[in-house]
């Protein structure tokens, strides 16, 4: 919940939690473990990420069904990167919808949250971030194991993950694992997390939040519980494009002005953006939409 008054940075703090059955700190490829834990974010690097126009037209990419294991997408350097339920890594070429395994079987197995930032995959895993080279397959434990046992969301902005923890917390981590507390509780209820046009949005308990990490000021954008029903979104430099659980696709500008593209995606699990792009999967299949 926001407080009427602006809570600037505090200074830096760790929190280390456990959570056993993590990664060793190897750059071999990592053994799959027994324990799934399956909830990500959608959201695509910087590198890649830009506006969406939509003009209705969408088509299935790849074969109807492929989809049906995917527990987290993300899009970046030119491709769609997608973890299954058994943990496994996968390419799509999104000219062709081509669907390659890449690295060992299971090797995401204990997945939480997953983002692309320069031209690296960032994982959550068993509370644990870790740093993947899709090119070499080669990872490695970024920061404290189970640093992140307690994070509901992350996202890629000027080369730092920002991320949300359950009591309102905001933290920036470098690429070496530095985990800064930027403000402690001021973004209690939050359930989501994205940048547009280098501000970080948050929805928190329904209503839409506009932050600027540089200066941690911040102002509500749109009216106050107008996006308690969202399901998956993604930001872009001028827009973030929102579903709801009614289906309704939706596109929302920098005043929080929402504009309705479309209402049949039912049954998207998954949103993100690539090469000027839409892509969802619904109903265990990959779609475009442009």
């Amino acid at each position: 919940m926001r407080n009427a008054t602006l809570v600037m940075i505090l200074g830096v703090l760790v929190i280390v939690s456990s959570c056993g059955g993590a990664k060793p700190t190897n750059t071999a490829g990592p053994a799959a473990s027994p324990t799934a834990k399956t909830t990500t974010t959608t959201a695509s690097t910087a590198s890649t990420r830009q506006d969406v126009t939509v003009t209705g037209k969408w088509e299935l990419v790849g074969q109807e069904g492929e989809w049906k294991n995917t527990v987290g997408i993300v899009a970046m350097d030119d491709a769609l990167w997608s973890v299954e339920k058994d943990g496994s890594l996968f390419k799509t070429d999104p000219a062709t919808g081509n669907h390659t395994q890449m690295g060992d079987k299971g090797s995401f197995e204990r997945l939480q949250n997953l983002e692309g930032m320069d031209h690296m995959l960032w994982s959550i895993e068993a509370g644990s971030l870790y740093k993947n080279d899709p090119k070499t397959s080669k990872w490695e434990l970024v920061g404290k194991e189970g640093e992140w046992a307690r994070t509901v969301d992350f996202v890629g902005l000027g080369g730092f993950l920002y991320s949300i923890e359950p009591d309102g917390s905001l933290w920036k981590t470098d690429k070496n694992g530095n985990h800064t507390l930027l403000d402690k509780g001021d973004f209690k209820g939050c359930t989501n997390l994205t940048e547009m046009g280098g501000k970080l949005y948050t929805i928190e308990n329904g209503t839409l939040y506009e932050t600027d990490p540089a200066t941690m000021k911040w102002q509500q954008i749109g009216k106050e519980g107008e996006f308690s029903t969202v399901s998956a979104w993604e930001g872009t430099p001028s827009f973030i494009w929102m579903i709801d659980k009614s289906g309704n696709l939706y596109k929302v500008d920098k005043t929080g002005t929402k504009t309705l593209l479309g209402d049949s995606y039912g049954e998207t699990t998954m949103l993100t953006t690539l090469n000027g792009k839409l892509w969802t999967v619904e109903g265990g299949s990959l779609y475009k939409t442009s």
